[in-house]
């Protein structure tokens, strides 16, 4: 490409430049769609691939009759070690479900998140001190910061070690800090704020089976084969199992006839864990499909919109031919002012990225850096970038490159590319296909997640507030006066205390045995009030009474649960669990406390109870327009009114947190919204390209129409008709598409809405009117000519 050459493509550019802004800028977009994606993706598979074991790390999960959970009895681990040799190392983590406030001479601090974990996790997950070692033979828990939290804890000391800290009070247990935990070097799935690390993390607690509390990870040898060892601790569990724990809880394992331990590979645990939502692998799926397909389409609307324009360039190749220039020689020329275009808008893609990552990170809750592009999305960008190029300039430099010198010349070398306009047509409908797919979809997400937001969930979400409290209440006795204290204060109309708030921490299940069949049930701890704190409507008897004697030693049910227990009259009945017997005083209507993506579960409501829960959670609910008032007040008596934990006023909003178990469907919805407006964006240049080229050729019957009489609106209608034969098309292709993806996502929840036809004829409403507004105005304008000057002109 010589100087020339360079001269003649400026000035096209400089002549077509609004074209070329289009183009490059269409271009841009969908590649920094390709890199946010390919951060977000990247970031998201990264979790522990750090982790030279990540690949023989496991964690041992438990299945349950109402489903899997990732807690095990403490001594699983060491019955695991000595009967396994295929298992190099175990280790067990105990997570605090609630704050722990830390003191130290800079004030009072809450840890969110409190670990204690043996020592042999720091081997397993690769967690390590800065400057020293861990000593696994030190019978005395060693308490290691995170850098964050050590800067809070002692802001300006470089210093931590040997500093004590006090936990749960002033003067509670002092703790001496051994460390900081070295930075880990990459994402990991055991994020915490402080870490207490022992020999025996069980030692001098309840070794019962029954009591499974622990997360229980496995080191395996190379080449273990997991499947045999899955079924070997499914065995070591059961028979320990049947000797070790109740009554009720031996014949429920005993008629459990599927497998009861289940291995979780460790590179699974943040996008699909056995265990949880897989939401998070969803979005990355789904990202990464949808920025494959956005820069294909951007690309092959890039080639359509260049070739569109090939006309005004047929003149330059039929005189450049016609002065010997070779057919190969004009390829590489317009391979090469492809490739600088290509070029030109990855760059201002990277700009596009540096500009537009805070909200994106904002959008999906993540930290991505631009420093994260790393040497593995650059390759992916550079060849990219040669595909580009070939993908989007190989078609244009053949077509233009192939142009006859004498037809050129002649001016027929434009009714020649006619010919070709079925390809770009098809393209057009696949551009537009996928527009419609996605325009269904996001209508259909919409309409479930404004479902979620609007449907009832069975108990009030709104005007509620819920107290961290570390102190304990599980005699209704105690609570009783911090009851009558905080209901004095104006606009309070009811106050409870339970184990659990609804869209927190999930209850704890436990084995019942009903007319001698064995059951799993939640169970939640509450107290008087509870049902009315919460809203929680009666089916069948009563609720919770104070005035009735011995009614807190009795048991309220759920709907789910008198259902699964197959109880025609539960009302009057009993059950049996946790070394007692209750009565059932009463049947409540089901609530969604986990959202709407998992079933209800059958849940028995207990006062009293043998299995060990504990009453922490403070609710209150109270008259809207007095909530300010009474925050006020709480906090300033609260050291009188909870006098066994007076110093940890810690308050958040019921509706908040039920708010966070949509968070990631909202992502999706606002993620899918910005890929249908890119996908219909660039589905508009499509038809812009296509309109254009169409227009072009047909000029001259559109010339003679005009002379013969036609007018403006029959001319419209006449060049218009096969666009919207694509549009009706695209529309038949992408319903039955749209359907099954609408309707497997929508499978992912327990309730969910129905698929009906309006997303669809919202689609086909949206898909006609970009076919109007873009093409029918340029038809319009393309129509309104003099015939005398156009038929000299041609």
């Amino acid at each position: 490409m010589n100087s020339i050459d360079f001269k003649i493509a400026f000035r096209t550019f400089l002549k077509g430049k609004t074209f070329y802004f289009l183009n490059i800028a269409g271009l841009a977009i969908g590649l920094a769609a390709f890199i946010f994606v390919s951060l977000y993706v990247n970031n998201e598979t990264s979790y522990d691939q750090w982790n030279k074991n990540v690949d023989r790390i496991y964690l041992v999960e438990r299945e349950m009759p109402n489903g899997p959970s990732p807690y095990t009895p403490g001594k699983l681990a060491a019955d695991i070690k000595s009967q396994c040799p295929e298992v190099e190392e175990t280790g067990r983590i105990n997570t605090a479900l609630f704050q722990i406030p830390f003191y130290t001479s800079s004030g009072r601090f809450l840890i969110k998140k409190w670990v204690g974990a043996d020592y042999s996790i720091s081997t397993i997950l690769g967690i390590k001190p800065k400057g020293f070692k861990l000593n696994p033979q030190n019978q005395s828990p060693t308490i290691l910061l995170s850098k964050e939290t050590a800067a809070v804890l002692f802001p300006g000391d470089k210093m931590v070690q040997s500093k004590t800290v006090n936990m749960m009070s002033r003067s509670g247990m002092p703790m001496p800090v051994a460390g900081v935990a070295d930075d880990i070097p990459g994402n990991t799935n055991l994020k915490f704020d402080c870490i207490g690390f022992s020999a025996d993390i069980t030692s001098g607690k309840d070794q019962s089976y029954a009591t499974q509390i622990y997360q229980t990870y496995l080191l395996v040898k190379p080449h273990a084969d997991i499947a045999a060892l899955s079924k070997k601790i499914d065995q070591i569990y059961k028979k320990a199992a049947l000797t070790d724990t109740s009554q009720v809880a031996r014949e429920a394992i005993s008629r459990f006839n599927r497998p009861a331990i289940y291995l979780d590979a460790l590179e699974n645990l943040h996008l699909k864990p056995h265990y949880g939502s897989h939401v998070n692998n969803q979005i990355v799926n789904s990202l990464a499909v949808l920025a494959v397909i956005i820069l294909i389409v951007t690309a092959v609307n890039f080639t359509n919109l260049y070739v569109s324009q090939a006309d005004t360039r047929s003149k330059e190749v039929g005189i450049k031919k016609v002065n010997g220039v070779i057919k190969r020689h004009i390829a590489l020329q317009f391979l090469l002012e492809i490739f600088i275009q290509c070029l030109a808008a990855l760059f201002i893609a990277f700009g596009l990225v540096y500009i537009g990552l805070p909200y994106f990170n904002r959008l999906l809750q993540v930290e991505l850096l631009v420093s994260g592009i790393n040497f593995s999305i650059l390759v992916r960008l550079v060849i990219t970038l040669i595909a580009l190029t070939l993908l989007a300039g190989v078609y244009p430099a053949w077509v233009m490159a192939g142009f006859k010198p004498v037809e050129v010349l002649r001016g027929n070398q434009l009714a020649k590319q006619g010919k070709l306009s079925w390809i770009r047509s098809a393209v057009t409908v696949l551009q537009f296909t996928i527009a419609i797919t996605f325009i269904i979809t996001l209508v259909v997400i919409n309409q479930q997640v404004t479902f979620m937001k609007t449907e009832s969930p069975g108990f009030t979400v709104k005007q509620v507030l819920y107290i961290d409290n570390l102190a304990l209440y599980n005699n209704p006795k105690t609570f009783e006066p911090v009851r009558n204290r905080i209901k004095e204060i104006p606009g309070v109309k009811e106050v409870t205390v339970a184990t659990n708030v609804p869209g927190g921490i999930l209850p704890v299940t436990h084995e019942y045995a009903v007319q001698g069949k064995p059951y799993a049930l939640n169970t939640i701890g509450v107290d008087y009030n509870y049902f009315e704190t919460l809203n929680i409507k009666l089916k069948a008897g009563h609720i919770f009474n104070s005035p009735i004697p011995g009614d807190s030693l009795n048991a309220v049910i759920n709907e789910s649960a008198a259902k699964a227990m197959n109880l025609k009259e539960p009302v009057g009945g009993s059950i049996q669990g946790c070394g007692a017997s209750y009565k059932i005083i009463g049947i409540v209507k089901d609530i969604k406390s986990q959202g709407f993506e998992e079933s209800i579960q059958p849940t028995v409501y207990l006062m009293n109870d043998n299995c060990g829960l504990s009453k922490t959670q403070i609710m209150i609910s109270a008259e809207a327009n007095r909530i300010p008032a009474i925050l006020k007040t709480l906090g300033k008596r609260w050291v009188d009114i909870n006098k066994l934990d007076g110093d940890n006023f810690n308050y958040h909003f019921l509706d908040e947190l039920y708010g966070q178990l949509f968070v990631k469907q909202e992502q999706l919805q606002t993620v899918l919204t910005f890929f249908s407006a890119l996908a219909v964006f660039i589905a508009s240049l499509g038809f812009f390209s296509l309109a254009a080229q169409a227009i072009r050729v047909r000029m001259k019957e559109t010339t003679i129409r005009k002379v013969l009489g036609a007018n403006t609106q029959q001319l419209i209608i006449n060049l218009s008709k096969p666009f919207f034969y694509i549009v009706l098309m695209a529309n038949c292709i992408a319903w039955p598409i749209a359907f099954i993806v609408g309707h497997r996502w929508l499978e992912t929840f327990a309730y969910r809405v129905s698929m009906n036809i309006s997303p669809f004829l919202a689609a086909l409403f949206i898909s006609i009117s970009i076919v109007l507004v873009t093409v029918c105005l340029q038809i319009n304008q393309a129509v309104r000519f003099n015939p005398a000057a156009k038929l000299k002109s041609q």
